[in-house]
């Protein structure tokens, strides 16, 4: 298995930022309804390719990974609009 270097990875991540952000435009100038099915497709999605693409051994770590990221993205946004708050990770040993 080959690994990406830092650069690919920076292109790949773009490249999906890039295009989830014209689709979640668009959903949002549908409607809340809309936008709201778009953000939990996401979730659906990325859900069943962990639950499809890994082992089952797999599946804790990489949800503990997509949580933390997820987690990340909301607080950067918050604070980016200026909300005062953070979230709380607690992690069990």
């Amino acid at each position: 298995m080959s690994v990406m270097t830092k650069e690919e990875k920076l292109a790949q991540t773009t490249e999906i930022v890039k295009f989830l952000t014209e689709k979640n435009e668009e959903a949002k100038k549908a409607g809340i309804e809309q936008h709201a099915h778009f953000i939990t497709s996401i979730a659906y999605t990325l859900g069943s390719l962990i639950g499809f693409d890994l082992k089952p051994m797999g599946y804790g770590p990489m949800l503990s990974t997509v949580i933390e990221s997820l987690t990340d993205g909301i607080q950067m946004a918050a604070i980016e609009k200026g909300v005062k708050g953070t979230f709380v990770k607690i992690v069990r040993d």
